[in-house]
């Protein structure tokens, strides 16, 4: 029987004790994690002032938590927080800059107060789950809402906060695997009117902000710009606006999850566009000596593709393949749209509208997502035909913009954080 690991994501029921231990915990971790950023900034700047070069000079977790006990002592509020949870901030430090050296991501940042909030608590021996409850260091037992149940091994246990909630998320080690009918292959086109369209015609929509949840958005940040930064009024209104934002967010998730799991579960081999969404939702702003042009339009078109969480879609739709023992292909997306899907004649013309397709060679016509659908499938059938490996893992590898420009060998920090240190 293989094991695998998955998340379970719960929504936390503290009470007034436990939240307040809960908030200065992770204000504990939070003011570690930006202590140890200053701290390597001026290691770093003071190893280069005296001459050192690459990795020289340079620190890491090791030395970082061997400090540890005597910033408890210096500053002895960070006793109250859970050790391992603080140990904790420093590792994920220490892979921030691990992905920053090989251009995986960008350079770590200081942390503000309610920003991805929370604590980890990474060893079994110091944790214990039963039905609807948890134990964890420094909180003793705590009630979450148990919609499902807890199956597996638990191997760690991840408190954040969104707003004024607590969720508790377990890493539970277990065979999840499901059958699979291995129905008819399927392509899936992703696009803003059409969130997925599939090549036997249906289109599903994702839930996204309604007019009076956006006119609602948009009062709130009004007003949240109009209070005083610390008051207690712009705090109450972040976490209103906080509130809104999640509904939407949870309702789309929500909808995501059941079209992949239905998906999965159903086909055998899933054709998907491999669409470059950081790139798609780049600015058009330009720069003040070459200033774009449709800054409004392309500003308002890269929030309703942003609205449709298409990554997220996809990144479901990776791992419930494996589990289910489909096969998911990665198809290039270039000119789906445009190529006639029963003549394969490419013309700019034959894209009519948004939504209509009208082949100007042979003049096929159907709905342009269902015919750039059937175009996805069929690239994604000739894949497969030629044995090809384009299957999309579940945790791909994101490289970050920096990267590109990076010289190889370079280790150093930016100059714009260098001078803020």
């Amino acid at each position: 029987m293989s094991k695998s690991l998955t998340g379970l994501r719960y929504r936390l029921e503290p009470n007034p004790g436990h939240e307040r231990v809960l908030a200065q915990s992770a204000g504990a971790c939070r003011w570690l994690w930006n202590w140890a950023l200053a701290y390597r900034q001026d290691v770093w700047l003071a190893a280069r002032s005296a001459g050192a070069t690459g990795l020289a000079g340079s620190v890491g977790y090791v030395h970082l938590s061997s400090l540890l006990p005597g910033l408890k002592k210096q500053y002895p509020w960070l006793t109250r927080a859970p050790h391992h949870a603080l140990q904790h901030a420093l590792r994920d430090l220490d892979r921030a800059f691990a992905r920053f050296f090989v251009g995986a991501s960008g350079y770590p940042k200081f942390k503000r107060r309610g920003d991805r909030e929370g604590l980890h608590f990474p060893d079994p021996k110091q944790f214990e789950v039963e039905d609807g409850w948890a134990r964890l260091p420094k909180l003793g037992w705590v009630r979450y809402r148990r919609s499902r149940a807890v199956v597996g091994k638990v191997r760690s246990v991840n408190i954040s906060r969104e707003g004024k909630c607590w969720f508790v998320s377990f890493c539970v080690q277990g065979d999840f695997a499901r059958a699979n009918l291995g129905l008819a292959p399927v392509g899936l086109d992703l696009g803003i009117v059409g969130s997925v369209t599939q090549t036997d015609g249906t289109v599903e929509r994702f839930p996204v902000a309604t007019p009076a949840e956006e006119k609602r958005l948009r009062w709130l940040a009004r007003q949240a710009s109009k209070r005083t930064p610390g008051s207690c009024r712009r705090r109450r209104t972040l976490d209103r606006l906080a509130k809104i934002k999640r509904h939407i967010a949870n309702r789309r998730r929500d909808s995501a999850h059941k079209l992949s799991t239905r998906l999965a579960r159903t086909h055998a081999l899933i054709a998907i566009e491999d669409l470059k969404i950081r790139n798609m939702t780049r600015s058009a702003k330009g720069t003040p000596a070459d200033p774009g042009r449709n800054v409004r339009a392309k500003a308002s078109l890269n929030r309703r593709m942003l609205a449709n969480g298409h990554s997220d879609f996809r990144r479901m739709l990776a791992y419930k393949c494996e589990r289910s023992g489909s096969r998911l292909l990665a198809v290039n997306p270039a000119y789906t749209s445009q190529t006639c899907s029963q003549c394969k004649h490419c013309a700019p013309q034959s894209r009519k509208s948004q939504a209509d397709f009208r082949c100007v060679a042979c003049g096929f016509n159907l709905n342009a997502d269902l015919n750039a659908a059937l175009n996805i499938l069929a690239a994604g059938l000739a894949v497969s035909a030629r044995g090809g490996s384009e299957t999309i893992p579940a945790r791909e590898p994101r490289t970050h913009p920096r990267a590109r420009h990076k010289p190889a060998g370079s280790t150093g920090i930016p100059a714009k954080a260098a001078l803020a240190a």
